[in-house]
């Protein structure tokens, strides 16, 4: 039966093989997740440290975490086509890759938080971007040979059902990531006898201000007008309130340590998050200084230490699995090596040099437009949501990453709904349908966030709302947004299509980035603007997308197209 299934004329996909083959691509998105959702907030509050009052610093941190895709198109390609010529009796030409690489960057991928650690921060910067560097690049020389495992263990015809548990994989990875924050304050907590394990939890389960430093905890109904000595607390207050706090203002002193503001004003009669004219400064949200006067920030490393023992092993369920299958690999054939060969050539052709109508190469050319401004903005939400509900909500990385949770599982939930409501309503309706559907639920989170800011519960029902619709959202446009393309090139040109969708998407990973800390940085620090940023190249997507006349043809099938999907990874 094993051998039937490993035929090229098999009908039936093995589920149990191909899910252990997916747990090298659950490794790979599972460092994804955590690098995206920690790293911004490590840097940010380094390079703020370093360059206090620099208002460019959200630039700097979204130029960072763009290095990631800066090195998959450069070196993605290349070394995916190497693991192609790759030549191992044991291993066969995927698994070398992984063995020696995939270890690496777990160690390198712990040694991030490490290197935040050390409180020179010049020093630590330097330390942290020579780790981020050797990362990525060691990411980029895996990841190609990961994916490719699955079409090397599976028949063409029969990749369309092996591609989806692939998928499934790399969402269970992701899922970890976004939940890992509290995987690794539970464990900590359960060796909390250990004086090192206690200090670590306590550290990721502190209040922080909007950079990351933690606070001392001081109870704001005994705490004397200023710090007397030892730890700097966590109030301090002016002399308004010489006498300690009234009751009647206690209230107000609880509310602003629980939110997201950095001071608290008194003009007399009530208080404000903000100075204003006449105002006096009641309290102050104060930092944690050490004795050699640096500031404690959030050690983050055991949340990143869970991620890499997680990776290794997902790493050894694919060495036992490659073990007892490797007889099983199919891509030494040569009806497959020539499949490749055929492939490679037509992603070389040109658009001017395309078989197809003027009318279809300006729809191609005005549809990949669309892609690039579409994703600038889907890309440039990952790097900073931990940013945003840090400063906004007051909510550390731990929690944050939750709420991530939640817009990526309304984005799969909404899916399968997203593809019948393209055959039904047409692919560009059902895109313009969710690109309009984010627009307005980005603005008015925005509009709410500015108007109604003291009204913590309604701002948060709001972003609540916002993520979930969001998620549904993108749903829509992710979906149909490839059929699309590859519709208008046809069956015969499947490859080089693929090839034009993923070069506009990853130079939008490129810019998006950038673009939105930019925007950022110009409103002093403001990630409640990354949603203004979003909105604009959501809405200029749906302005363009107007424009494209072809696509709505359904002549792929449906192996075909995820045969296509593939070239994402």
């Amino acid at each position: 039966m094993a051998k039937k299934d490993a035929s090229p004329a098999a009908d039936k996909l093995n589920y149990k093989r191909t899910t252990l083959i997916g747990f090298g691509f659950m490794a790979c998105m599972l460092f994804w997740n955590v690098y995206n959702s920690y790293v911004p907030v490590i840097f940010r509050a380094k390079l703020t440290e370093l360059l206090p009052g620099f208002m460019f610093v959200p630039l700097l941190v979204n130029a960072i975490m763009t290095i990631d895709n800066v090195f998959g198109v450069i070196f993605q390609p290349y070394f995916g086509k190497r693991s192609d010529r790759m030549r191992s009796e044991k291993w066969g030409k995927r698994m070398p890759f992984i063995l020696v690489c995939l270890p690496i960057c777990a160690v390198l991928f712990t040694l991030i938080p490490v290197a935040a650690t050390v409180k020179q921060s010049v020093l630590s910067i330097i330390l942290m971007m020579s780790v981020i560097i050797c990362f990525n690049f060691i990411m980029s020389i895996w990841r190609s040979p990961v994916v490719s495992l699955m079409p090397d263990f599976t028949p063409s015809h029969l990749q369309s059902d092996a591609n989806a548990v692939i998928n499934i994989m790399g969402g269970v990875g992701q899922m970890f990531g976004l939940v890992i924050g509290k995987v690794a304050v539970f464990a900590l907590g359960l060796f909390s006898f250990n004086a090192t394990f206690s200090a670590l939890h306590d550290s990721l389960s502190a209040k922080t201000d909007t950079l990351g430093r933690i606070l001392a905890t001081v109870d704001p109904a005994t705490a004397p007008l200023a710090a007397s000595s030892g730890a700097t607390p966590l109030i301090e207050y002016s002399g308004v309130l010489a006498n300690g706090i009234p009751d009647q203002y206690r209230e107000s002193v609880q509310n602003f340590i629980d939110s997201s503001r950095d001071a608290l004003y008194f003009n007399g009669t009530h208080f404000f998050g903000e100075a204003k004219e006449g105002a006096t400064l009641v309290a102050q949200k104060m930092a944690l200084q050490l004795p050699d006067g640096t500031y404690q920030y959030v050690n983050y490393t055991p949340i990143f230490l869970v991620a890499a023992i997680i990776a290794i092993l997902c790493l050894l369920v694919l060495v036992a699995f490659y073990k007892r299958n490797k007889k099983y690999d199919l891509s030494d054939s040569l009806a497959r090596q020539k499949g490749e060969d055929e492939e490679a050539a037509k992603k070389k052709i040109k658009i001017r040099d395309l078989p197809i109508s003027k009318e279809e190469r300006r729809s191609l050319i005005v549809m990949l437009a669309a892609l690039f401004l579409i994703n600038n903005a889907t890309e440039a939400i990952v790097p900073n949501f931990t940013n945003f509900a840090l400063d906004t909500l007051n909510l550390p990385p731990t929690s944050s990453t939750l709420m991530m949770a939640v817009f990526a599982v309304s984005l799969a939930v909404f899916g399968i709904p997203a593809g019948k409501l393209g055959r039904k309503l047409g692919r560009k309706k059902t895109i313009m349908i969710g690109l309009g559907a984010i627009v307005v639920m980005f603005i008015i989170y925005l509009a709410v966030s500015q108007i109604f800011a003291g009204s913590k519960t309604f701002v948060w029902i709001v972003l609540w709302i916002a993520l979930i619709v969001g998620g549904a959202a993108v749903g829509c446009v992710n979906i149909n947004t490839l059929p699309l393309v590859l519709t208008i090139g046809g069956r015969d040109y499947v490859g080089t299509f693929t090839g034009y969708y993923y070069t506009a998407t990853f130079s939008a990973a490129i810019t998006g980035p950038l673009l939105c800390g930019l925007l950022v940085s110009l409103f002093h620090g403001d990630y409640n603007y990354m949603f203004l940023f979003c909105a604009i190249f959501f809405a200029l997507g749906f302005a363009v997308i107007t424009q494209v006349k072809h696509g709505e043809s359904f002549e792929l099938t449906e192996e075909e197209l995820k045969q296509a999907q593939m070239a994402d990874d």
